[in-house]
Parts: C-alpha cells; sequence; structure tokens
C-alpha cells in the first residue's frame, strides 16, 4: 500500500509539473493557453483560456487599464503596460453599478466598501460614478480579499481590453 501511495504522489508531482511547464510555454509563445495566477483576488493556480464571451460570473484577463497605471507605477516603479489581470465579472451591460458614496452598489445591493487606501497606507484611486452599464462594458470585482484592485478603482473594463475569459485548471 505505501508503494502505491508513494507512486500516485509521484504521479501527481510530476502532472502538476507537466501543468506548469505548459503553463510557462503558453506564456511565452503569445497565446496564452494557460496561465499562472499568483494573486490572492482569485485562487492561486493554472487558468485555462475558453471560447465562452465574458458574462457576469465568468472570469476575465485584461491588461491594466490606463486610468490604474500611474497607482501601479507609484507601488511597483512599472506602469504595467504588459502585465494581466484575472478578475470575475460582477456586472455586465444594463446593471447599475454605484461608486459615489462609501460603498459598491451593483443594481441596488451594497456589495463591499469602496477603500480609500491600500495595505501599506497609499492613497487609491477611485473611481467614482453611479450609472447603467452601456454595452460592451463590464465591472470586475473581487470580494475574496478587502483590498482588490478592480473596477471600483480604475471603473468598467471594455469589452476591447478583455483578453480572454478563464476556468480554473488547477487551483492550491
Amino acid at each position: 500500500m505505501r508503494k502505491l501511495m508513494g507512486r500516485l504522489g509521484r504521479a501527481r508531482s510530476a502532472g502538476l509539473l507537466l501543468l506548469i511547464v505548459f503553463a510557462v510555454f503558453g506564456q511565452t509563445v503569445g497565446r496564452r493557453l494557460i496561465v499562472i495566477n499568483t494573486s490572492p483576488s482569485v485562487p492561486r493556480g493554472l487558468y485555462i483560456r475558453t471560447r465562452d464571451g465574458p458574462a457576469v460570473g465568468r472570469l476575465v484577463d485584461f491588461r491594466i487599464p490606463p486610468s490604474a497605471r500611474p497607482y501601479v507605477r507609484q507601488r511597483t516603479g512599472h506602469d504595467g503596460d504588459d502585465w494581466y489581470v484575472l478578475k470575475p465579472v460582477v456586472a455586465g451591460p444594463g446593471d447599475y453599478v454605484d461608486t459615489s458614496g462609501e460603498w459598491l452598489v451593483i443594481n441596488g445591493r451594497r456589495v463591499a466598501p469602496v477603500m480609500t487606501h491600500d495595505g501599506v497606507g497609499a492613497p487609491l484611486p477611485v473611481w467614482r460614478d453611479n450609472r447603467r452599464l452601456g454595452p460592451g462594458e463590464f465591472f470586475v470585482f473581487s470580494g475574496r480579499i478587502p483590498n482588490s484592485f478592480d473596477s471600483r478603482y480604475y471603473g468598467p473594463i471594455q469589452r476591447e481590453q478583455i483578453e480572454s475569459v478563464r476556468r480554473p485548471l488547477v487551483t492550491w
């Protein structure tokens, strides 16, 4: 029994290593079929590209929006123009989004506070608006961590900004 368990453990480790190799390979050839997420705003793991279109409840990846780049540059020294963000869509075309007060409100429901400072005390940009999302607009938000850097701070993202819809392949 111990031999069998040892073999299963090695097989699982080899399988995970193979998935990581595919993820790295996918990143280097430009198609980004599989990506590795290390951010806590969605579970850490490997995510595969799907053929689905963006919609509420789906995970999308996109480049850091231009309105968020000054904050990213201030925090990291890099403008993030070649970085991707992976976030769940919580509102789409026709949904009503309000960040004009202290709370993110979607379709009349209080969702989460709109923070003014990040975890190290730096001021956060805040997208202050209250309106219905137009065609091709998506609001991304992660409730996994209270200081997720999401649409509360840079506004809705446009359909054209979305690189792909993703689903988890393996998370840890």
